[in-house]
């Protein structure tokens, strides 16, 4: 499959692309950046860097590579907490809009079509998969009373919300959109500290992020596995389930 990443240069976006690289099949990514990668990164064969400055539009010429490349998903690492930007108006431009603008950009002139789709013999194949990094917590309702974090998570219920009603409105089959409620992610892969603090608290690494990303932007899921929105128990993965399940001697 061929994947969009942004958000390239952050803490999620970077082990995306490196565990992307290294997926049998993810066959190419297209970085889209708005700072230049790492030259050992942006120089492998299976990346393209996209310079792009302004993610409140896209290009038709940009577009129009994605289309004709086959482009069938994108994993979006844009964003974070509120009080990460100047204002709550910049962080929800940040985290809904420019989200929105893009799935919506991408389910309009990548989703296949309706022939596609019945013609197809891979039902579950041909979608294309737009993966959203949300929080813990993460809070649809915009009236729900909420203790601690209401601003961000509120913020990215909403886009959320709104993805997801995108999702419904297209032809089924054709555009999926999931949310990865992730809780504090941990940099540095599966150390024995990192392994110590998911035990412990509401966290998780960020090679298990990039894992779980990638897996739903190759395969999806359907209800019976849960549906789209995935929390951040599910995002670690079965195998971390059987870590508190081992005999201690």
């Amino acid at each position: 499959m061929k994947i969009i990443v942004t958000g390239c240069t952050g803490l999620v976006g970077s082990e995306v692309l490196r565990s992307g690289i290294k997926h049998q099949f993810i066959t190419h990514i297209y970085a889209v950046t708005r700072k230049p990668l790492d030259p050992k990164i942006a120089n492998h064969p299976k990346v393209t860097q996209i310079i792009h400055e302004d993610f409140e539009q896209w290009p038709d010429h940009l577009l129009r590579l994605f289309e004709h490349e086959g482009v069938r998903g994108c994993i979006w690492c844009i964003g974070g907490w509120v009080n990460k930007f100047a204002s709550l108006e910049e962080a929800q431009r940040i985290n809904i809009a420019l989200a929105h603008t893009a799935a919506e950009t991408f389910s309009s002139t990548l989703s296949p079509s309706a022939a596609e789709i019945s013609q197809s013999k891979d039902k579950r194949g041909i979608a294309f998969r737009f993966i959203y990094m949300s929080m813990a917590g993460a809070e649809q309702n915009p009236f729900a009373s909420l203790w601690w974090s209401a601003d961000s998570r509120k913020m990215k219920g909403a886009a959320e919300k709104g993805l997801f009603e995108l999702a419904d409105s297209r032809t089924p089959g054709s555009f999926e959109c999931y949310a990865l409620r992730l809780g504090t992610v941990l940099a540095g892969g599966q150390t024995v500290y990192n392994l110590m603090k998911m035990g412990s608290s509401q966290s998780i690494s960020d090679t298990l992020v990039a894992r779980c990303a990638i897996n739903t932007v190759l395969d999806g899921r359907t209800k019976e596995e849960g549906g789209r929105v995935l929390e951040n128990v599910a995002c670690l993965g079965d195998d971390w389930a059987q870590v508190n399940n081992l005999p201690i001697e």
